[in-house]
């Protein structure tokens, strides 16, 4: 199993979330987007593909874990959140994580760039969340591109679009 501190860290507190505690579901930096303002730099491991990358019982095991941690030092999770140094929905056992996750009684959220919002695969996945944070930069195309620098094939018109379907079902 990977280290739990590179899958599961915190609680952090949020201002959205209250007391939020991280899961970081892909390696650092595997992103649809090289964002001008990303903390981590200039990001050179851009795809649109979704694959695996840790095992789901890996992920689970290191979230459980943190969870019994946190929760034996008498301390409060409010959520449990997916947001990795990266673009939490190219991970494709997103659904077989959250399902596990989900177990431990727990809110669950997840913070996204939105760039496979698009995906009907990633809309499904995402109504298991009780929270669906969805970050959009510029509805200009140009400014979208010079802000985000999407990986190529990301459209902000289907993006836009994505939005708005998976928002009238969620």
């Amino acid at each position: 199993m990977k280290n739990i501190k590179e899958i599961a860290f915190g609680p952090v507190p949020s201002r959205r979330l209250g007391r939020s505690l991280g899961v970081n579901n892909i390696p650092p930096k595997i992103c649809t987007y090289s964002c001008v303002y990303c903390q981590l730099g200039r990001n050179l491991k851009m795809s649109k593909i979704r694959q695996a990358f840790y095992d789901p019982e890996d992920v689970f095991n290191a979230v459980k874990i943190k969870v019994e941690d946190v929760l034996s030092r008498k301390e409060k999770i409010d959520y449990i959140t997916f947001v990795p140094d990266g673009e939490p929905t190219l991970d494709i056992n997103l659904g077989k994580e959250l399902s596990l996750i989900k177990t431990l009684g727990i809110k669950v959220a997840i913070i996204s760039n939105s760039s496979l919002i698009d995906n009907p695969d990633v809309q499904n996945e995402l109504m298991g969340f009780d929270l669906v944070s969805l970050k959009v930069d510029a509805v200009s195309n140009d400014i979208f591109k010079k802000i985000n620098r999407p990986f190529k094939g990301i459209e902000l018109d289907n993006i836009l679009q994505g939005i708005r379907d998976f928002s009238s079902s969620f």
